[in-house]
């Protein structure tokens, strides 16, 4: 696996955590979110428990995002509650 496939997660995460534009922050906080969870998926084998605590991090912090900057009435079933 490429260093850029490795980092993609972080890039689709950054790119939400940036976002400002509120019409287009729903879109990149799946992105991350789906990114996220490839690279979790991919990481089943791995033992590499500081990344793994990064993804378990970055996606707490989704959360928390699109609870307290998107309005209530947002999609929200896409985008699980609890850890996997």
């Amino acid at each position: 696996m490429s260093a850029d496939q490795h980092n993609d997660w972080r890039a689709a995460y950054q790119a939400a955590l940036l976002e400002v534009d509120t019409t287009k922050l729903l879109g990149r906080i799946e992105q991350a979110y789906q990114a996220i969870r490839a690279r979790m998926d991919l990481m089943q084998q791995s033992s590499d428990l500081t990344e793994y605590q990064d993804l378990s991090d970055a996606l707490a912090n989704l959360r928390v995002l699109r609870r307290e900057v998107l309005p209530p009435s947002s999609d929200r079933t896409k985008f699980p509650a609890s850890n996997p």
